[in-house]
């Protein structure tokens, strides 16, 4: 059986990158001589030239880039732009060239929006870790850059296959699962059906069927419920119970917790 690092990555550094609406961001052509690069878009879009071909990135994609290849990069004014980088050298995966990332007919710009948690997340550890500062951390955030590459290479390769796995119950309640644990984010219908490989109409059709009503009103019961436990356990401000369940707007969540309870929050608390 052949192993996937015949040599494997030496990590020399990492970032987070943030740019504002209508803060530009320009890179100009350039190269690396030894240094491979990872970039994982969180947010917004941006405009590649790779090797004189031209891509266009989005959030939720992975942009490659390889030694000694021309680039360029510019983001849009007109929105948020975030991304993470990661640089390496001294790669090379079983069955690919020596200091490169994908093979010959590959592109160097890929989705990974079906795992979009979990990519993000390997960024965000392996930024933390290098930002320490210490050698130890720096240790920690090679490994952990061995694992971003192979989760990167198991989501652009074998995703198809994931897919298949699930059952449509086990989707259904996986997607549940999803939801109970992060109602308190700003999910959308499509980033729980990219979660269990479904399509939003289909995901809301069969969630509805089983639990009787669709994924975003199971969320809102959630913030609710969990609000209900904040005004009767503590004494946190109402706006700070909205902002800990997921509302930005005080107002929006007095007039939705008062519909869901008959009460509003205070008098909710008053009598609970």
């Amino acid at each position: 059986m052949s192993r996937f690092f015949v040599n494997r990555p030496i990590f020399e550094g990492a970032l987070a990158f943030h740019r504002k609406v209508g803060e530009a961001f320009h890179f100009p052509l350039h190269r690396h001589e030894t240094i491979m690069e990872i970039l994982f878009l969180a947010e917004g879009e941006a405009d590649y030239w790779i090797d004189g071909k031209y891509y266009l990135a989005r959030a939720g994609d992975i942009v490659l880039f390889h030694p000694n290849i021309w680039h360029e990069e510019r983001s849009r004014l007109e929105e948020t732009f975030f991304f993470y980088y990661v640089g390496f050298h001294s790669l090379q995966i079983d069955g690919v060239a020596p200091n490169c990332l994908y093979a010959d007919g590959e592109e160097p710009v890929f989705s990974v929006h079906s795992n979009y948690d979990r990519i993000k997340r390997l960024f965000q550890e392996i930024c933390e870790e290098a930002g320490n500062g210490w050698s130890e951390d720096l240790t920690t955030a090679g490994l952990l850059l061995e694992l971003l590459i192979l989760e990167l290479h198991r989501t652009r390769c074998y995703s198809p296959v994931k897919t298949a796995r699930f059952s449509t119950h086990t989707a259904i309640t996986k997607a549940k699962h999803y939801i109970e644990e992060r109602y308190h984010e700003p999910l959308t219908i499509q980033q729980i059906a990219d979660h269990v490989y479904l399509s939003p109409s289909h995901l809301s059709h069969l969630f509805r069927a089983l639990y009787g009503e669709s994924p975003i009103q199971f969320a809102i019961r959630q913030r609710i419920n969990a609000a209900r436990r904040y005004l009767a356990t503590t004494d946190f401000s109402v706006e700070r119970i909205a902002e800990l369940v997921g509302y930005e707007s005080v107002t929006a969540f007095q007039n939705l917790f008062k519909k869901a309870t008959g009460q509003s929050p205070g008098k909710y608390r008053k009598f609970n």
